[in-house]
């Protein structure tokens, strides 16, 4: 993995989170994680494209994140919400997004390229440091970058809605407080260097907690997104 530091990408001294698939749900693959790492902030004036989230998983109750009535309503919530946050970020001011994106490859149709059905499985798992991107992914992100003369694409790979850890139980009984029920939406993304064919940052991002079926799942998560990955 790389992080950016003094104007380069560095190697930083320890490798990102470890996401590790526990299953296979109707909803796309369920995901662990463990020993994160803060979301590197894109540096002003490298343009970014933000591409549409790829998988989500259904909730632990067999429901779909925000009350959604199926998997892709889920996802062009989140897609909005997004563009919404990066939107309100002056950081991210001239990135392409998820609409951007779409329209621009619908401009383009000798681009045969679905945005929404990448080849992304292979970076459920995070890639071993050093590992260039896979065929067709690498094609794929090359010929939408070049779209908007970027060099760094953001992919948001699967959101789950995730249930409080034993730790965080253990932690509010040790507080005197009562266990806490309510999880939090998460997403899984990988923020590529596509001109070095490199996984620069590969995590879990959170909301805050909420209601699996609210709306306000998925606002706080595209908000904690948006203001992690933009320049201040």
């Amino acid at each position: 993995m790389k992080t950016w530091r003094s104007g380069r990408w560095l190697e930083p001294v320890r490798r990102g989170a470890v996401f590790v698939i526990a299953g296979l749900a109707a909803g796309g693959e369920r995901i662990s994680a463990q020993e994160r790492e803060p979301v590197p902030t894109i540096p002003a004036g490298v343009t970014a494209v933000v591409l549409p989230l790829q998988a989500s998983q259904p909730t632990p109750g067999g429901a779909w994140l925000a009350g959604a009535a199926t998997e892709r309503a889920t996802i062009d919530l989140l897609n909005a919400e997004l563009a919404f946050a990066l939107g309100e970020e002056d950081g991210a001011v001239g990135w392409a997004l998820p609409d951007d994106v779409e329209g621009r490859l619908a401009r383009n149709p000798m681009i045969r390229i679905d945005p929404r059905r990448l080849a992304y499985h292979g970076l459920v798992r995070e890639p071993e440091a050093h590992t260039q991107i896979y065929e067709p992914l690498h094609t794929q992100l090359r010929q939408i970058a070049a779209l908007f003369d970027a060099r760094i694409v953001i992919l948001p790979l699967v959101a789950w809605y995730q249930l409080p850890t034993e730790d965080e139980k253990a932690a509010a009984v040790r507080a005197g407080l009562p266990p806490p029920t309510r999880g939090r939406a998460a997403m899984l993304t990988a923020v590529i260097d596509i001109r070095r064919s490199a996984v620069l940052w590969h995590g879990q991002i959170e909301g805050d907690t909420a209601d699996a079926t609210s709306r306000t799942a998925l606002t706080t998560l595209a908000l904690r997104a948006a203001a992690q990955l933009s320049p201040s």
